[in-house]
């Protein structure tokens, strides 16, 4: 522990009231399930976007000891250099986008960046020292990426400058969740043929990445040697085909407590816009924890918080504010303040599961982890 963080914590002494906890052994064996569906490609650990909402520093340091992937991957230059900051040595490939002088600039060691247009890597022209590189292709997504008809005139560029190493290439896929693979397939069948282009141009090419979480069933079809492990690692993946053949589970979970209960009659009212009418004498609780949070205002009225030893599954009612949500605990016996709540389930099956309140919410999983702020403590358990 740093001297000033132990210094504050002795003169601010005080206990979050809310807490994503972070399981270290589901990540793990989560890691271990996907290495079963391409046993001879390495796995770079998605840890962008604070590590899909997990905490960028936890997953990382959960994650450091294995010496069995090649690189962890982050969207941007500051998460590089936050967790180099934190003692992180481990390979990093930057696979958003770095402003080239940003890059030309960077003294941050066994860090790699991604290249997505020929005009960001011309831009890396007259670099007076090594910049590792990964290059992005366009194989039809139409996002980003160099595009077929240009891969001649890039080979030329990184030739004629010395200073510029392609440590690898890359592309994504558009629609690997589809059940219809065939657009996939299309673009498999593109990078194929482009890995091939870019070996006979440079021979000694490290690494070749197309799959991500989803195109990870396509393994056996894809040229690579690299997975792209991104919401799978985090047992969150959109794709059901996934969750049938490996067994993956979620890993966070988020806690709080109730900081307030009181008795509602009949007839009374709770909460802004007045949009919950008790048809019923009952008993309400309020947790600490609003749309600020991470608990979606989609959720008001129909979300749910368990509370309690025994985890009993309480509505939320009235409208999500900001940073207080109103549930009804009237099955919870002796319901009081400090009592725990779960406000994101790691169970699956949970009807307050990550998985659950993104259907509610009509939106992905996605979504719903990386929008818990980031000044959550994090914990990692078991």
């Amino acid at each position: 522990m740093r001297l000033l963080t132990w210094l504050s914590r002795r003169r601010f002494p005080y206990e979050p009231l809310i807490t994503v906890e972070i399981s270290k052994s589901r990540l793990l064996e989560n890691l271990d399930e996907f290495k079963k569906l391409a046993p001879g490609a390495g796995i770079a650990s998605v840890l962008k976007s604070n590590a899909y909402g997990h905490g960028l520093a936890e997953v990382a340091s959960v994650l450091k000891s294995r010496d069995d992937m090649p690189f962890f991957i982050v969207d941007s230059y500051f998460e590089a250099v936050a967790l180099r900051a934190r003692r992180f040595r481990a390979p990093l490939l930057v696979i958003g986008y770095t402003r080239p002088e940003t890059i030309r600039k960077s003294s941050l060691k066994k860090t790699a960046f991604a290249v997505t247009s020929l005009e960001t890597l011309e831009g890396l022209m007259g670099a007076r020292h090594y910049i590792p590189i990964h290059l992005k292709i366009d194989t039809g997504m139409r996002r980003q990426g160099i595009l077929p008809e240009e891969i001649p005139t890039t080979i030329d560029v990184i030739k004629a400058n010395p200073c510029i190493v392609l440590e690898g290439i890359c592309t994504h896929f558009s629609s690997a969740d589809n059940p219809d693979g065939s657009f996939t397939e299309s673009q498999i069948s593109a990078w194929n043929r482009i890995v091939n282009q870019f070996k006979a141009s440079f021979p000694r090419l490290k690494y070749f990445h197309a799959a991500a979480t989803d195109g990870s069933r396509f393994s056996k079809d894809i040229n690579g040697n690299v997975i792209r492990l991104g919401i799978g690692l985090y047992g969150l993946s959109e794709n059901s085909a996934l969750y049938s053949s490996l067994k993956l589970r979620p890993v966070l979970e988020m806690r709080t407590i109730i900081t307030g209960v009181k008795k509602l009659t009949a007839g009374e009212t709770v909460g802004y816009g007045n949009t919950f009418r008790a048809d019923k004498d009952m008993t309400i609780a309020t947790i600490p924890v609003g749309y600020f949070e991470g608990l979606d205002r989609r959720l008001s009225g129909s979300g749910f918080i368990q509370v309690g030893p025994d985890r009993i599954l309480c509505p939320i009612v009235g409208r999500v504010s900001m940073n207080i949500a109103t549930i009804d605990v009237s099955k919870v016996p002796d319901s009081k303040i400090g009592m725990q709540a779960v406000v994101f389930s790691r169970e699956v099956v949970d009807l307050n599961s990550i998985k659950a309140v993104a259907k509610l919410c009509g939106t992905i999983t996605y979504e719903v982890a990386v929008k818990i702020p980031a000044h959550l403590k994090r914990v990692v358990v078991d």
